[in-house]
Parts: C-alpha cells; structure tokens; sequence
C-alpha cells in the first residue's frame, strides 16, 4: 500500500531511523543532512516501486483487452472446443448434415457439424473450431451475439475494437496459438459471425 506522505509521516520515519541509530550503538548521532538524505531515499523507493506497480497493472489490463483465455470460450455458456463432440450432440442434438472435411493445416480428415447458425469442425472425435453464423448462440459470458452492434464490444476489447479492420475484430488465445475473427458489416456494423482460426 502506497502513502502520501505528510510532514507527520516524515518526521516519523526521522524518529525511526533515529531510533535505529540508538538501538545498533552508532558512534555519532544523524546530521539533519543526513537525515534528509535517508527521508529522501525512502520517498525515491517508494517512488520506484509505485511506477513498477502501475506499469504491471496497465500491462495486465492491456493483455487482457486484447486477448481471451480457452475457458471464456463459450457458446451458450458451454466449452465446447476441444471437448469431445459427444458434448455437442449432448446440448445441440444430431447435427443437420455431416460433412467429411479434408484439413489441410492438420493434414488429416476431420467432419463438419453443421447446425442451424453454428458449424463445428472436429478432428479425432474432438471439436477443433468453430463458426456461430446465427443469432441463436451467445458467444463469452459477455453474451456476444451475431445480429449485435460491433460497438458493444468497445467496452469489452478496447485494444481490439481500436485495431479492428473495417469488418473484423480479432482476439488471440491467451493460451493457444489460435485466435477469433469477429466479423460484421462494414456498412451497419452488425456482427455476422465469430468464428476460432489458428495460425
């Protein structure tokens, strides 16, 4: 906790270093130079250690604006990705159609579930992405729907909504090498769809 320091608080910490004197048998008693001295380095210290602390806060703030962790990952306040499908088909039931899917970036077969607004591609049994194309989903516990006005991410993302193209926001993964497009109308600014990328 920082202080602001008053002429009480200086002339106590002057007593406790006086004290200190005292106590380890000093062979001579501070100067008021000297006590000045040690008052002023006390101030620079803490100084120092305020700034450090306020420069790790903003950083910290700053991360967490431009970037979203894998547990925030939810669709209807479900983590789906990298979950086995089962779970899917547990909340959404059969999806429409599934489509056997070659993924190139992986270099192995995986399947599209394809629902009503949200595809879902999964590798080895397991949901690898995702796409929301509807308005049915809520996307993060924000609740983030497609049909929403990019502005209501501005609060949420600042440092994402400030770089944003004309018809997209990204967000990295905290925690993974992947990211989410949110896209939206350049004209309207409604949001068309949030879907996972990797690098």
């Amino acid at each position: 906790m920082f202080h602001i320091f008053t002429s009480k608080s200086l002339i106590q910490i002057g007593l406790k270093v006086w004290i200190q004197q005292i106590i380890y048998k000093q062979s001579s008693i501070l100067t008021t130079t000297q006590y000045l001295i040690i008052v002023n380095k006390n101030l620079y210290y803490e100084k120092i250690i305020l700034i450090f602390s306020i420069l790790i806060v903003s950083f910290t703030c700053k991360a967490q604006d431009n970037t979203i962790n894998y547990n925030e990952l939810t669709i209807n306040d479900i983590n789906f990705l990298g979950n086995n499908v089962s779970l899917v088909i547990q909340h959404l039931g059969q999806p429409n159609t599934i489509e056997e899917y070659y993924f190139e970036m992986q270099d192995v077969m995986s399947q599209k579930y394809k629902y009503n607004d949200i595809i879902f591609t999964v590798i080895n049994n397991r949901t690898y992405s995702f796409e929301i194309i509807g308005s049915n989903y809520t996307f993060t516990s924000n609740n983030i729907n497609v049909g929403d006005n990019i502005n209501k991410l501005q609060p949420i993302y600042p440092l994402s909504f400030t770089s944003k193209s004309s018809d997209a926001l990204s967000l990295d993964f905290v925690d993974m090498d992947r990211f989410i497009i949110i896209s939206f109308n350049s004209i309207n600014n409604i949001i068309d769809k949030i879907e996972t990328y990797s690098y």
